[in-house]
């Protein structure tokens, strides 16, 4: 009767432990962003931990993550994307576009881009230099005919000279 109640005390005491829910469980039972966030914390699982895990168990949740973790201040802008790109480099610039909704600057992105070994160019916003400007032969609105170069021995650039038969 000794060990029966010992074996019922031990149990009750261990029951909550195998009873705490995982990431991988939290994530294939379509939790909450916040409840795998305050369950794998409540494990003492590392902010880098819950996103190697969130990615390994469904790797396409992993922006949303990056919202949640970017909206509520769980570490740094800059950490937070560096964690979420490494965990799934091949959604950078979704992760980029999830931190961005919290107020990531663009400098933050980069200096995680760049510390996660992700091209920055997957998750930059156009530059200048990106040749998509209208009237700067890009794409998008340019405007007019291309101009054609002056043929050979011909005046057209009007620089003077004679043309090229003359000696």
């Amino acid at each position: 009767m000794k060990i029966l109640k010992t074996i019922i005390a031990t149990s009750i005491l261990l029951a909550p432990i195998y009873a705490q829910a995982t990431v991988e469980s939290d994530v294939s039972d379509k939790q909450p962003m916040n409840i795998i966030f305050d369950n794998a914390f409540a494990d003492k699982t590392e902010l880098v931990g819950i996103f190697n895990q969130i990615a390994a168990a469904d790797q396409t949740l992993t922006p949303d993550a990056t919202t949640y973790a970017a909206c509520n201040k769980l570490d740094a802008v800059e950490t937070i994307v560096s964690f979420a790109f490494l965990a799934a480099p091949d959604l950078a610039a979704e992760i980029a576009n999830a931190a961005r909704e919290c107020g990531a600057t663009e400098e933050e992105l980069l200096n995680s881009a760049l510390a996660s070994n992700i091209d920055p160019t997957t998750i930059g916003e156009a530059t200048a230099a990106g040749g998509g400007l209208p009237g700067a032969g890009g794409i998008g609105g340019a405007t007019g005919a291309p101009i054609a170069a002056p043929s050979f021995g011909s005046a057209g650039g009007n620089g003077g000279g004679s043309t090229a038969s003359d000696s």
